[in-house]
């Protein structure tokens, strides 16, 4: 009987995930079956759970988005409901390190669309990307209960005071303009 429980429980979760990720693939690419995972799973200090979408372009980059948060009563609403992070970078590493503490963040900080985060404590003041921009990405009813993906964009601490300054969609708009909106090179200069 339990493990007929577990079995249910894992239909249930899969089936939440690909609806939530379904809007996801028109515009991102297509959810890869295999899950990134540690051996020391996000609850006992390791990195969250991944997944790719699509497959890597031409410049290197590849989209992840979390796929562990949603379900968790303990992370803080966006407007969008509980919701997973979404980021298309050039570098694994620094998606499983940032977004991983971005996740802790999100069960006790609310995040939402427009929110800024200055991420120096993470990476230290000699990199270039140091601050996130928040982007509700999609948003899906499941349930009849809301629920999202917040897009984490990667930018440099110049863009991220103009982007507190100016307002996140201006610094969006210009990165759209510069041809690098969604994707986050954790190597390029400031636009600014």
């Amino acid at each position: 009987m339990q493990q007929s429980n577990l079995s249910r429980h894992i239909m249930n979760v899969t089936a939440f995930y690909r609806e939530l990720f379904r809007s996801l693939e028109s515009g991102t690419g297509v959810v890869n079956k295999d899950t990134i995972s540690a051996v020391i799973g996000f609850d006992g200090g390791g990195p969250l759970n991944f997944c790719k979408l699509g497959s890597v372009d031409s410049d290197g980059f590849i989209s992840y988005v979390s796929c562990e948060l949603a379900l968790r009563n303990e992370q803080i609403p966006a407007s969008c409901g509980r919701y997973e992070i979404l980021t298309t970078a050039n570098n694994e590493e620094w998606v499983r390190s940032v977004l991983t503490d971005i996740g802790r963040m999100t069960l006790e900080v609310g995040f939402d669309d427009g929110h800024t985060l200055d991420i120096t404590s993470w990476t230290g003041k000699d990199v270039s990307i140091r601050g996130i921009v928040f982007e509700v990405y999609t948003t899906t009813s499941i349930s009849s209960i809301t629920y999202g993906v917040m897009r984490c964009h990667g930018v440099t601490i110049d863009e991220l005071e103009y982007a507190r300054q100016s307002g996140s969609s201006n610094l969006l708009k210009k990165l759209k303009e510069r041809g690098i909106y969604p994707k986050t090179d954790i190597n390029r200069t400031s636009i600014l």
